[in-house]
């Protein structure tokens, strides 16, 4: 008897949370930065500026490999095979990396990855408890910048990245939790 009335307690309360989307797991990541978003980053990459920009104005601006994380300091070698391609004769390249090519072992780089993205899954809880339809929700920037010197100058610069990441997923499986059972049950009998 006291068995079936908690069995019925538990399923009244699991019916009163039809629509609990806020039960849904949600993920924040970032790469850590001294920047307060993508504009920041953009804004203090367009005042390092090739033969004017010293190597300690560049870490002052917040692009310093040793203070900063999500810094690689690039060799010689290294922005060598990062901007000769096979293809592409070496004097096409811009003058900044032509002279770094020359100084060899005077020259430096600095590549950065700086991104923030948040993950949310929405929809309904129960769909998605039961592996039926799980919905995410992704959103965040991310800023990429290779900085080469040559002596403790700069001479080149190069950004990318995406200012405004936006995307949504939709995962259906029609069978639920048994979707993929059939791997499952096949590796237990072996």
């Amino acid at each position: 008897m006291a068995a079936s009335r908690h069995a019925v307690t538990l399923c009244l309360l699991l019916l009163s949370i039809p629509g609990c989307s806020s039960l849904l797991p949600s993920e924040h990541a970032e790469a850590r930065s001294p920047f307060d978003d993508y504009l920041d980053s953009e804004m203090r990459y367009s005042k390092a500026i090739p033969g004017k920009t010293t190597r300690s104005e560049l870490f002052a601006l917040g692009f310093d490999p040793l203070t900063q994380s999500n810094g690689k300091m690039l060799s010689f070698i290294d922005i060598r095979l990062m901007f000769v391609q096979a293809n592409v004769p070496i004097d096409y390249l811009p003058d900044g990396l032509l002279q770094c090519l020359q100084a060899k072992d005077r020259c430096i780089g600095y590549a950065f990855e700086f991104n923030k993205t948040d993950t949310k899954r929405v929809g309904n809880f129960w769909a998605d408890a039961f592996n039926f339809r799980k919905k995410r929700e992704l959103q965040g920037w991310n800023f990429r910048a290779v900085f080469v010197l040559v002596d403790n100058m700069l001479v080149h610069k190069l950004s990318n990245g995406e200012p405004n990441i936006r995307r949504y997923e939709v995962k259906r499986n029609p069978l639920g939790p048994l979707q993929g059972a059939g791997g499952f049950i096949l590796d237990q009998m072996q």
